[in-house]
Order: structure tokens, then C-alpha cells, then sequence
């Protein structure tokens, strides 16, 4: 019941106070009762020509001509009011609002006359006259309630919607997605775009001739819309950054609405998208393009770098290890190792009659010097290499510092013991000789790989291991040792 109640108050109150039909340039005067409750008029013009624009004045309008109304803000001096916007939209509708007089005058003017009637609506409302919110900003319905509202005498439009008092319908689209849109004879459909950048392009499907589009920037209140007068032809594909940037230096704001315009006689079905392209995607791989650039450069020439670093060191530890076997050619020269007589011998590969590489690697194992003395400092006694002289204590470069350990307990360079290994079979220092066999199975005295001593009955080497010994008294282990060594080669030879 109280449902029922409402609808019919509802349909009550949304039925016009007066209406009837005016036709094209001839004044009309309308006589109203008085209300007390009576603040404004609003009254909606049905227009059956576009070129209409009706004025609503509390005086008379025979001497209004349509060519002095050239501006949306009305002059001062001007006693009537129109909807100069809708006119200028070629909308089929116009809504005027002034405050309440029992004595009025509407007058409809046209630059073409057609003699054709148009109809209007008139309501009696009881909400004050407010001059620039005409019905309140709810558009041309009255009394449809929506949520546009009137703020410090503007409209702040809401819910798709724009225009000085929201009268326009907007339809909301998005970057890159295909719309399809059904465009009537001569009137405008309006989309609304919130920008995310101002390299965009309006592309359009099965184009035909006569559409144009029109775009303006939001605003409060919206005094510019898009109209004929700002137009421009739509193409299949137009770029619209420039026009964009233009205007975008006169608003603050990141939302427009494009006016579609379809100047033809019968409808047209559009099919319209915007695409973006973001600097921002061009800037972007232009930026991206160029740190690919140095950072392949920067690769580059740390490459070239390295390659050069590793290029000296190779050189450099090359000019070493020549210098020290030469150091160690001219050693065993001069201490008789080689045959004299033939000054070219050095370069006879027939001067290697010692142990095979292989053989040497295996069992004179390569370590540091420090490390050798550090565990046996008993070692400490050899600071010079035996075969190159060169120190092994203070090592000018590294090469120098590895060095390898004899069975008879001598320090020399890895490098100069495989070369005197390579050419003879004895030790460079005490001239002990060694065969295979012995190597292999008398001789396992020091386990290089862990430093440790095998054989414990050695006192020597106990004494190498726990304490720093003087030259002579490792000379007599030798003599003792070497005296040993000869009973066992004869030995051998008897054998």
C-alpha cells in the first residue's frame, strides 16, 4: 500500500504543470497562478528542428534575434535564459530554469525556419533558483534524482555524465579495446577516457564519410564541449598528441571526452578504439636500446681488459720460467752436469737421460716454501735454490715460492728439480743417486701431499721435524746416508 502510494505520488509530482507546443519564432506568453511554495520554473524544450534555440524571459522577445547570442555565459544586460550548450550540441532537448514569475514569455528561434512546432514542458518547483545548476544538475529529466550535485553554485558531475548541468550522457572506454558504437542522424555520442598518456591514436573500423570527432578536457564547471565549431574529419587512423598537449597546458586534469558526430542521414554503426602508445614506450626502448649499448660496451672493454691482464701475466710468468732455466742451464754448466765440449748440447733433447715427467710429478710433489718450513723447520737451512742459486726464502714472484723436496731431504725449486730430474738422476745438493725402485719403495720417507714423516727411525728426520739443525750436523746424516745409498747400488749392480 505505502509502495503504491509513493509510485502515484511520484507520477503525480514528475507530471508537468503546463505543456502544449510553440512554434518556430513566435512568442508565446504563459500566465501562472501564484504558490507560495513556488521558487523556480523549469521548462524542457522537445525540439523538432536542431537549429532551434528557445529563450524563456519575464518580458517580452519579438526583438531577440538569434545572431546575438554567439557566447555560452549569458551578459548581463540580457533579461532572458536559454540552454545556449544544448543548442550548440545539436541535442533534440533543452532545459531552461528561472526563478518563479507568474508572467512569462518563450520564444523559439531558428536561422532556417521550417515552421515546425515544438513541444514543451513546464514545471512549477519548489527548490530555489540557483542560475548556473539548472534542475539541480540532474540533467533534462525533472524530477529524476541522480547523483550529480550542485557545489558552491557549479555542478559536479557524476555517473558518466557532463555539460554545465550534467545534461550529457558519456559512455566509458578503455585503451586498446574495440568499441561498437551506433551513432543516430545528426547527433553526437560522447566517450569518456581517463588518460595515461598523451601519445595516443583514435583508430576506427569501417569508416564512412561525414563522422567527426571533437575532444575537450574535463572541467568544473564543463563550459567547453565538443562541437561542429572544434571538429575535425575522423580518419581510420588520427594521431591526436599534439591537440592533446595543447590543451592539456590549459587544465590540470587527466579525463576527456570525445565527441563522435555523424553528419549523415541515417544511422551509422562505428567501431572505435584508442591505442596507446607510452613514451614512454618509444622513450622506453630508446632508453632501454641505449643501456643495452653501454652496458655490451662496458662488457666489452672489461673483457678486452682481462683478456689483456691475463695476456701480460701469461708473458710475464713465461719471461720468468725462461729466466730461470736458463739460469738453470748455465748452473748445470758450470757445475760440469752437461758435456761441455758440445756448446750446443743444451738443445740436444738427448741431455734428458734422467726420470720421465710423469714420474717426477708423481713423486716430488710441488709445495709451498713457507709450508715446508713451517712443519719441518729444520729446512729452514736452505734459503737458495742449488740449481738456479736464486732465493726461495724472499721469492721475487710467485713461481719461485713453489718448490719440491728431495728423499734426502733438500729444498729446491719445483721447477729447477724437474729440469735436473729431466737430464740426471741424483740430487742437485748432495749428488745422491736414485733409481726407480728406490724412489718408489726405500725412499717414502716424507708423505708430501700431508707433510708427514713415514719413516720414524730416521733421526735426522725426527730432528728436521722438531728442531732447526746446523749444517754440519745434517752433513753427517748425509755422509752416514750417502755411505748407505753406495753399499746398496753395488749391490743392485750384483745383483
Amino acid at each position: 500500500m505505502i509502495l503504491l502510494i509513493t509510485l502515484l505520488f511520484y507520477i503525480i509530482k514528475s507530471k508537468p504543470n503546463l505543456s502544449g507546443f510553440i512554434e518556430t519564432d513566435i512568442e508565446q506568453e504563459i500566465k501562472l497562478d501564484y504558490s507560495a511554495k513556488a521558487k523556480s520554473i523549469i521548462i524542457k524544450f522537445n525540439l523538432q528542428s536542431q537549429d532551434a534555440l528557445c529563450l524563456v524571459s519575464q518580458t517580452s522577445l519579438d526583438l531577440v534575434q538569434l545572431t546575438e547570442l554567439t557566447d555560452l555565459t549569458k551578459s548581463k544586460s540580457q533579461s532572458f535564459s536559454y540552454d545556449y550548450q544544448s543548442y550548440l550540441a545539436n541535442s533534440t532537448y533543452q532545459l531552461v530554469e528561472i526563478q518563479f514569475q507568474t508572467l512569462i514569455y518563450m520564444r523559439c528561434l531558428e536561422t532556417n525556419y521550417s515552421n515546425e512546432k515544438s513541444f514543451y514542458e513546464l514545471y512549477i518547483s519548489e527548490n530555489p533558483y540557483i542560475e548556473t545548476c539548472n534542475n539541480d544538475c540532474n540533467g533534462y529529466d525533472y524530477p529524476v534524482i541522480k547523483n550529480s550535485v550542485c557545489v558552491s553554485m557549479q555542478c559536479n558531475c557524476l555517473d558518466q555524465s557532463f555539460g554545465l548541468y550534467c545534461q550529457f550522457q558519456s559512455i566509458t572506454i578503455y585503451s586498446n579495446i574495440l568499441s561498437k558504437l551506433q551513432i543516430e542522424s545528426h547527433q553526437w555520442i560522447y566517450l569518456e577516457y581517463e588518460l595515461s598518456t598523451t601519445n595516443l591514436e583514435f583508430q576506427c573500423l569501417s569508416l564512412e564519410e561525414d563522422v567527426y570527432y571533437s575532444l575537450v578536457f574535463k572541467q568544473t564547471p564543463q563550459v567547453k564541449i565538443p562541437t561542429l565549431q572544434n571538429s575535425k574529419n575522423l580518419q581510420s587512423k588520427v594521431n591526436v598528441q599534439e591537440q592533446l598537449i595543447t590543451n592539456q597546458s590549459n587544465f590540470n586534469v587527466d579525463v576527456i571526452y570525445i565527441g563522435l558526430y555523424n553528419n549523415q542521414t541515417n544511422p551509422i554503426e562505428l567501431q572505435f578504439k584508442i591505442v596507446t602508445y607510452y613514451e614512454d614506450d618509444q622513450s622506453l626502448y630508446e632508453r632501454n636500446k641505449i643501456i643495452i649499448i653501454i652496458t655490451v660496451c662496458v662488457i666489452a672493454a672489461l673483457l678486452l681488459f682481462t683478456i689483456g691482464l691475463s695476456a701480460l701475466r701469461t708473458r710475464k710468468k713465461r719471461l720468468i720460467r725462461k729466466q730461470v732455466q736458463e739460469a738453470i742451464r748455465r748452473n748445470l754448466n758450470q757445475q760440469g752436469n752437461i758435456d761441455q765440449q758440445s756448446p750446443f748440447r743444451q738443445a740436444n733433447p738427448s741431455i734428458y737421460k734422467g726420470f720421465q715427467i710423469r714420474f717426477i710429478k708423481d713423486h716430488f710433489k710441488a709445495n709451498y716454501y713457507n709450508k715446508f718450513i713451517t712443519t719441518y723447520p729444520g729446512l729452514s737451512q736452505f734459503e737458495e735454490c742449488a740449481v738456479c742459486l736464486e732465493s726461495m726464502k724472499k721469492a721475487n714472484n710467485k713461481l719461485q715460492n713453489v718448490c719440491a723436496v728431495t728423499p734426502c731431504f733438500h729444498i729446491f725449486h719445483y721447477i729447477c728439480l724437474q729440469e735436473w730430474l729431466l737430464r740426471q738422476k741424483n740430487c742437485p745438493f748432495c749428488r745422491t743417486e736414485y733409481t726407480r725402485k728406490k724412489i718408489i719403495q726405500d725412499y717414502p720417507w716424507l708423505d708430501i701431499a700431508n707433510l708427514q714423516i713415514k719413516n720414524t727411525d730416521s733421526n735426522y728426520l725426527c730432528r728436521i721435524k722438531n728442531q732447526i739443525e746446523s749444517v754440519n750436523e745434517s752433513r753427517i746424516e748425509l755422509t752416514n746416508h750417502q755411505q748407505l745409498d753406495q753399499i746398496n747400488q753395488l749391490q743392485e749392480v750384483k745383483d
